[in-house]
Formats: C-alpha cells, structure tokens, sequence
C-alpha cells in the first residue's frame, strides 16, 4: 500500500464510490493486512490505518465532514473527487466478497484510462478505453480471451462495429469508409468477403454477393442514373443475367451465353431470342 494520509487512497477506492464499494475494499484489504493471515512487519501498522479508514468513510456523517476537510485541501491532499485522483492511485478496483477484482479502472503507461469487467476466473471479459489520440476503443472477450465483439474508431475518424468468430477472425464488419460511405460486409474462415451492402460514389446503395474467391458474383443496387439494377456473372467474370432499366425507363431483361454474347431479351416489346447464340 503506499504511503499515504488521504483516507480513500488507503482504502484504495474513487472519492465517489458507493458504500458497497468501500465496504468490500475493506473487506478485501483486511484479508490482506490482517495480522493473523500477514506476517509482514508493518501489517498491525497497516491494519489500523485500514480501520482508522473505513471507520470514516463508512459512516455517512463522518464522511461528508471529511470530504468537506479534504475539499478544502487541509489535509494536504487538495481538490475534491476528480480524475486526479484516480491518477495518483493509477487504479480503482471493484471487489466481490471473495475478494476477486471483478471491475477495474485504471492507466495505461501513456496515461489514457482503461476500464475492465473480470469474470470469476480473474479473465478479462469487457474492456474500453480513450487512446492517445482519443479514439474510443470497447471490445468484449471470450472466456479464451479471443475479442468476439469490438467497437472502435478508424484512423481517419470513422466508426466501426466488428463481430468476430470463436478464433477471434472478423466475420461482420459494420462502419463507414474512409470517405464517410456507410458499409457492411460480412467474411468467410479465409477472410474472402462473401457479402456487403454499401454505398456507392454517387450516394446510391449497392448490395453484393462474392464468392470464394472474393469475385462478384451477385449484385443488386442502382445505376449511376439512379435506376435499379441487377446482374449475375459466372466464374470468368461474364455478366450472364441482367435486369434493369433501357433508355427510356422500360425494365429489360438480358441473359447471355457464356461468351458474354447476348442471347436473350426481354422487354416491353417481347422476347428476342438468338437461335445462334442460346
């Protein structure tokens, strides 16, 4: 414990905590510091001190005229309950009856905060925290500590939304491209993007199916004119079946041969089949 006379650092807890914060960080350090179960020198010392410590903070009256003591800067501390003091313990932990830190706020070594959720098994299950740059950052883990689920913003800004499988590979990816288009694509186990819905330059929305070789293979969205449109291709990439408006607005129906050829239409006006072609 360091050395210390301001009565919260002691009990190694925020100035804000809730009473059941403070009840069971003295319960926690007690376990610790008890004479009986820590041979240490100094831990009768350091029990007291505890004691001294909860004996204030856990009674409401006692407390509010320390606060008010302490916020006056008389006991050489200074300033109230802000995140300076959370600096100064570089750490806030939340304890069960076991005495397990189950939540925990602290500081990184470049000094952002970082707050942590723990399971039962002292395993890292939430996390967030404001980097340097102060780009907010939230992940939740599996109980292998593989990141399932993260939100987070990308170098240029943007945000995004990444779903992740039991190996910790992305398979949705949902946020904005580096131009601020909405997008959304999901992947295969090989990282191949197998379905997307985005935007396209001109503000027109745009939906995608590849196969695994990440070639297009479906895709349904809007023309440049703003007019819908449809095509599929085959594994050469040639455009086999085509729906979408003419020139004047009509909806057309074109389906090709393998050569890419035209063989087929079907529009306002009829069916055009060519013999030679189908």
């Amino acid at each position: 414990m360091p050395e210390t006379t301001d009565l919260y650092e002691i009990l190694q807890v925020h100035p804000a905590a809730h009473p059941e914060v403070i009840q069971a960080a003295y319960r926690r350090l007690a376990q610790i510091y008890h004479p009986d179960r820590n041979p240490a020198p100094d831990a009768s010392e350091r029990m007291a001190e505890i004691n001294r410590a909860y004996e204030v903070l856990n009674d409401p009256l006692q407390r509010a005229a320390y606060d008010r003591q302490r916020a006056s800067g008389s006991n050489g501390m200074g300033g109230g309950g802000t995140i300076q003091d959370v600096v100064r313990a570089k750490s806030f932990q939340l304890v069960n009856d076991a005495g397990q830190t189950r939540a925990e706020l602290s500081l990184d070594q470049d000094g952002d905060a970082v707050m942590r959720m723990i399971d039962r098994a002292g395993n890292t299950r939430f996390e967030i925290w404001s980097s340097t740059g102060n780009a907010p950052f939230l992940r939740m883990l599996d109980q292998n500590g593989k990141c399932r689920f993260a939100i987070y913003q990308g170098s240029n800004g943007q945000q995004w939304l990444a779903i992740n499988d039991q190996n910790g590979d992305t398979r949705l990816i949902l946020g904005e491209a580096n131009d601020g288009r909405p997008v959304l694509y999901t992947t295969d186990r090989n990282g191949k993007r197998r379905f997307a819905i985005y935007q396209g330059v001109h503000g027109q929305q745009q939906l995608a199916f590849n196969d695994r070789r990440d070639d297009v293979r479906l895709w349904v969205g809007e023309s440049d004119e703003g007019g819908p449109m449809l095509f599929m291709t085959d594994r050469n990439d040639k455009r086999r079946l085509e729906i979408h408006l003419d020139d004047v607005g009509a909806p057309e129906l074109i389906i090709s041969d393998n050569h890419g050829d035209v063989a087929v239409v079907l529009d306002e006006e009829g069916l055009d089949v060519d013999e030679e072609s189908y």
